[in-house]
Formats: structure tokens, C-alpha cells, sequence
């Protein structure tokens, strides 16, 4: 039978390895203040035959993200947590464990990369984002006037919710086809031309697109009050103080699948892992 061992990161990893475990030995390390713990703690590193790393990675390139960790470890600690010859799984890569991984003969995996992860992934990341709403707005969803930009998965799963709800939902993409599968469920299209334009009418603003998109232009456009929430993994918003100083409430809000949904979140990537394996 094929061991697992998980190194760090948020509740997700824990409930991927209780998934994993009822078919695997699966052990976890860096999880010493998490209030639960649903399967066998490693006090130390033990060698396996998959290491699994967290999602994120790290903040630094160096260290692996440890929040229920007395510290963060150095990448370099996954050479005690795989046996000869062993693979590592991670939720994104860098150069360190890459060049770690090559030196010592180590395959290396990118489970975040999977499509069926990224699809389903979508869905605990619109509700996440739903929440925020909930809780920020002193106003019902229904009738509401967002504004989603990008139509990827998540853009399209949080449209499908909105409008379920009776918002009031447009759509900006650049590309054609995006703003025609949009315009289908009941979004109304929002081209670049348009976009600007736009911006003074919306009460939410959801962004999904990683890359600058709200410049100094375009914020002092956004009306006062907009609440704009940023899911994407690069900061949408170019001046976080001008957009305070204009009224516009931004929420970067990264990683909601681990703090809205972790048992859900948790199981998707260990079912990912377990397709890998398969």
C-alpha cells in the first residue's frame, strides 16, 4: 500500500488526507495547534512514497507554508519526507523545489494544475465570495448590480449563483465566445469599449482575472461605495489606497476555499491526488 505524507498548509490538507486515507497510510506533519486532526500525526518527518505539499506553496520561494506550525520549514526538508526515487505533489512550484526535486532524483507533480480540481474548485470559491456579500452589503443579493470580470470557471459558476438570487449580472471579458456563453445564462455583455462606462452603475464588482485591470483610471470611475471583490491570485486593483480614498472597498480575498469550505475544498484535491495515483 502507498503512503502519503502532508507537510503544512490550511485545513485543506488535513480533510485531502482523511479522503486518502481510506485507501492509503497517510500521515501529516505541521499541523500541532489545528483543532482537528483526522489522521495520524507525524512528530517527525517520516519517508513515503508521495510527499504532498500545500496549496499555497509558499510565500517566500524558500519555506513551506505552515500556519499550524511553530515556524515555517525550508523546502529542503521534503528530501527526509520521500523515499528513494519518490514523488512530490504540490499546489504550485517554484524554482527552489523544482531544482530540489531534480538533484535528487525526485518526481514532481502539480495537482492544482488538474482540470477537474480547477472545475470544481470553482464552486466553494463563488460561494466564498457569495459570503463576502452576505456579510458586507446592507442589502439583499436579489437585485443587485454586480459586475463580473473575466468568464473563466469561477466567473461563470459565481454568475450562475447571482442570478439564481436575482441579481442584476454583467460580464466583461475580451474574448467573444466568454461574453456569448455569458449572454446565454442571462449576463449582459460588457466589451472593453464598454467597460469604463460601466463602472459608475455597479453596486459588486467580482474580478477573476489575474492582472491589473483596475488602474487609476478606471478606479476613479468606479462609483462610491462599490464593493470590489478580488479573487484572483494577482492583485486586479493597481492602488489599494487611492481605491480607500475614493470609497471603493476592496477585498483580496485569496485561498477562499480553505477558510469557507475546508472538508469540501479538502476532498476535491484528495480525490485530484487519488486520479493522479490512478
Amino acid at each position: 500500500m502507498s503512503s502519503f505524507i502532508f507537510l503544512g498548509g490550511d485545513l485543506r490538507m488535513l480533510y485531502a488526507a482523511e479522503y486518502l486515507n481510506k485507501t492509503y497510510d497517510c500521515f501529516a506533519y505541521g499541523f500541532e495547534s489545528a483543532e482537528v486532526f483526522p489522521v495520524p500525526a507525524a512528530g517527525e518527518i517520516i519517508p513515503c512514497d508521495y510527499a504532498v505539499l500545500p496549496l499555497p506553496l509558499t510565500s517566500d520561494g524558500v519555506h513551506i507554508t505552515m500556519p499550524y506550525h511553530g515556524a515555517n520549514p525550508d523546502l529542503d526538508i521534503i528530501l527526509g519526507a520521500v523515499k528513494q526515487g519518490g514523488t512530490v505533489l504540490t499546489g504550485k512550484s517554484c524554482p527552489y523545489l523544482e531544482r530540489i526535486c531534480e538533484e535528487n532524483g525526485l518526481e514532481l507533480y502539480n495537482y492544482f494544475d488538474r482540470e477537474e480540481l480547477q472545475i470544481l474548485n470553482a464552486v466553494p470559491t463563488a460561494e466564498g465570495a457569495l459570503e463576502i456579500m452576505l456579510r458586507e452589503l446592507p442589502v439583499t443579493v436579489f437585485g443587485l448590480n454586480v459586475l463580473i470580470t473575466g468568464y473563466g470557471r469561477i466567473g461563470e459558476v459565481m454568475a450562475r449563483m447571482l442570478i439564481a438570487l436575482g441579481a442584476d449580472v454583467s460580464v466583461y471579458a475580451r474574448r467573444r465566445e466568454q461574453l456569448a456563453k455569458a449572454e446565454c445564462i442571462g449576463c449582459s455583455p460588457v466589451t472593453d469599449d464598454e467597460l469604463v462606462g460601466k463602472l459608475g452603475d455597479v453596486d459588486v464588482i467580482v474580478n477573476t482575472v489575474p492582472a491589473t485591470l483596475f488602474d487609476r483610471r478606471r478606479l476613479m470611475r468606479i462609483k462610491k461605495d462599490c464593493l470590489l471583490i478580488d479573487l484572483a491570485s494577482k492583485a486586479g486593483v493597481e492602488d489599494m489606497e487611492l481605491a480607500a480614498s475614493v470609497g471603493v472597498k476592496v477585498i483580496w480575498a485569496l485561498s477562499l476555499p480553505g477558510r469557507t469550505a475546508p472538508i469540501s475544498a479538502g476532498r476535491i484535491i484528495g480525490k485530484t491526488i487519488e486520479n493522479m495515483c490512478k
